[in-house]
């Protein structure tokens, strides 16, 4: 690329940075111990008092405290709005001489913000080391001023800066290393990157083209620019069902629309259930939360996402991007001989979101069969089943006596007759008829006739009773 000589370093000052360059391909990193990265700050309305900062993201060792103090000179840097440098993406700088990307502090909103400042401007001095009394210095520890807000670099053409800006806002790959702020190896892969764009004709330069040329060559920056040059679009609609409620254990699918390709989407889902990638998605892929998809171009891709529940309620999906652009970026420099740094505004940015929701219907209630364990119980005794026999007043059986007619004449066997008691003696009557003759021949009493039927009359009575005995006794059998 075309630069202006006022703003380069003397060729030997380049060539002494050259040995300075380490390069680890097809594992991890890219390492250039060179300039550092910072990023300018708003004006503050009230001063803030000195103060301890924060540690930029994925910084893997533990700075010194002076780098953390943000007091005397400094604190009137940072209160001038300025960005402070602090310390390098590893331990292996010096004050004067601090690798790249340099972690930053500067005010936003009475909230002081860490946040990595990438150099693009491979040759110049980061100018982010301090002297003993907190100044900033270059290489040669020479004092220089703050570290101020700057419009840019102007060395870069707006196809660079658009490059830059979506490589500070995505991760992108460098020979299987992704590029990103959690990590010294990512952050050396996103610094290789930026110099690709920023330095690709520098002459220092000149060893790593065919790793430029590998990983971010003509045809990836023409399809980052195609990127952040339409208009970003996030939509997301319920597809199936359309309208209406889905049972429990049924599947509801959403539809992503998006042109923000290769970019992390943020999607989630209610508690309780799973989000997946659905359908025919070649060119999506979900990683926890984060969906990526492929492409190039402003024509949006749609991705279908699943969702099932398990119980009854309203479920969503939610989406969310910070859109790529220009503007997301700082840029600041400590002079003319000064690295330009770049550094991505972690807090300017508004998110596009995107959201759908869709209900279940709550199961039946349903009572759960429950199984009674069996319970002996104890055998009753067999009784024998007595047939009942209707009771029948027992009627005394009296003895049958046969019953024999009285003959006139005919002699009478001699039965047991009770004799009634003999009445008190009296004076006999005198007779008046011719004397009866007795059965057996001999004188016969004059009562004698009388008795007899007293005596045949209760053989009468007594066959009667004998007869009902009788009819009694076949009633009951």
């Amino acid at each position: 690329m075309t630069v202006s000589g006022s703003r380069r370093r003397p060729l030997v000052l380049r060539l002494s940075l050259t040995a300075a360059i380490a390069v680890t391909v097809a594992g991890s990193s890219v390492a250039f111990a060179s300039p550092a990265v910072s990023a300018p700050m708003p004006v503050r309305t009230a001063a803030a008092p000195a103060f301890t900062a924060g540690l930029c993201e994925g910084t893997e060792y533990t700075p010194s405290e002076q780098m953390l103090d943000i007091s005397g000179i400094r604190l009137d840097h940072y209160n001038d709005g300025n960005i402070v440098p602090m310390y390098g993406t590893t331990d292996r700088g010096t004050s004067a001489a601090v690798d790249a990307p340099v972690c930053g502090v500067r005010d936003v909103d009475g909230i002081a913000k860490s946040e990595w400042m990438y150099c693009t401007d491979f040759d110049l001095d980061p100018c982010a080391g301090v002297d003993e009394n907190g100044l900033p210095v270059d290489k040669h520890n020479d004092e220089m001023g703050a570290t101020v807000p700057s419009s840019g670099n102007p060395d870069l053409s707006a196809d660079d800066l658009a490059v830059i800006s979506w490589l500070l806002q995505n991760p992108a790959k460098l020979d299987g290393a992704v590029s990103g702020n959690g990590s010294e190896d990512a952050r050396s892969a996103r610094q290789t990157l930026v110099w690709c764009v920023s330095d690709y004709d520098n002459p220092l330069m000149a060893d790593f083209k065919s790793l430029c040329d590998r990983n971010i060559g003509d045809d990836e920056r023409a399809r980052i620019v195609e990127i952040m040059n339409v208009t970003q679009t996030l939509d997301l609609v319920r597809k199936t069902p359309a309208t209406g409620t889905l049972k429990a254990g049924e599947t509801a699918v959403f539809t992503l629309n998006t042109n923000m390709y290769r970019k992390p989407i943020n999607v989630q889902s209610s508690a309780g259930t799973e989000l997946t990638v659905c359908g025919d998605n070649a060119k999506a892929t979900l990683s926890a939360n984060q969906l990526t998809v492929d492409g190039r171009g402003d024509a949006p891709t749609a991705v279908d996402l699943c969702l099932t529940a398990a119980d009854g309620g309203d479920y969503s999906v939610t989406a969310s991007v910070i859109p790529d652009s220009v503007e997301n970026l700082h840029w600041n420099t400590a002079g003319a001989q000064c690295q330009v740094f770049a550094s991505f505004d972690t807090v300017r940015p508004a998110l596009m979101n995107a959201s759908a929701s869709v209900g279940y219907a709550a199961a039946p209630t349903t009572t759960p069969a429950t199984t009674t364990p069996a319970t002996t119980t104890p055998a009753t005794p067999v009784v024998p089943i007595v047939p009942i026999v209707p009771i029948v007043p027992i009627v005394p059986i009296v003895p049958i006596v046969p019953v024999v007619p009285v003959v006139p004449g005919a002699p009478v066997p001699s039965q047991p007759v009770a004799t009634p008691a003999a009445p008190a003696p009296s004076a006999p009557k005198p007779a008046t008829g011719p004397r009866p003759v007795a059965i057996d021949g001999g004188a016969a009493e004059q009562n004698s006739g009388r008795n007899i039927a007293v005596a045949v009359t209760g053989l009468g009575l007594v066959g009667m009773a004998a007869a009902g005995a009788v009819a009694l006794r076949r009633k009951r059998s």
